[in-house]
């Protein structure tokens, strides 16, 4: 009788446990994943971006489940820029980090568009204090090279050592020159700073 009742008790434990571990996100289970977008002739690992907004994006979707891989709806998630090289950054206000609650499908789109800066950046969550992450890197151009939220004389200085080479912190096209075409990019920035 008194094995009957402890092995009553461990399958109660066990099912008591998983049903308290069915709403915890799983750090295993969940994602982070960054896709450069707006940026047509470069590939989805580089993004052009300025702090403006006006140029491309980083769409970063977080995925939340349990350790069952069930999605999670309704919970809080806080999005982060991780510097992975390069730098300096500079994030507009409000841009990093970011804060929204997931939908029905355990999902949570951030974009991060308004940012200066050149170098590789990934992303990374916390969901109820579960690290979650980091996505795959995203290499960032901008003719806010200089990371400081405003494109200046600063960052003309920087472009114009650039020129002719293949520095990729001023290729906006991404085909494997500073050239003519990207000097016309920067100047339609040229003064560009957070909304």
């Amino acid at each position: 009788m008194r094995l009957l009742f402890v092995a009553a008790l461990s399958i109660m434990s066990l099912v008591f446990v998983g049903a308290a571990s069915a709403g915890i996100p799983s750090a295993s289970t969940s994602t982070v994943v960054a896709v450069a977008q707006g940026t047509p002739d470069c590939n989805p690992g580089t993004a052009v971006i300025c702090p403006l907004g006006d140029m491309g994006l980083v769409e970063v979707t977080v995925t939340v489940r349990n350790i069952y891989g069930d999605p999670l709806p309704g919970k809080t998630v806080t999005c982060y820029a991780n510097i992975v090289s390069g730098g300096p950054f500079c994030f507009c206000p409000g841009e990093d980090p970011q804060v929204d609650v997931t939908d029905a499908n355990g999902e949570v789109v951030f974009i991060y568009d308004n940012f200066g800066g050149c170098g590789e950046l990934n992303w990374y969550a916390d969901c109820e204090g579960v690290v979650l992450g980091p996505s795959g890197t995203i290499y960032i151009a901008s003719p806010d090279n200089t990371g400081d939220c405003v494109v200046n004389l600063v960052d003309f200085g920087n472009f114009a050592t650039a020129y002719q080479t293949a520095d990729p912190c001023s290729d906006y096209n991404c085909d494997g020159i500073v050239n003519l075409v990207d000097f016309g990019t920067f100047a339609t920035h040229y003064q560009h700073a957070c909304p």
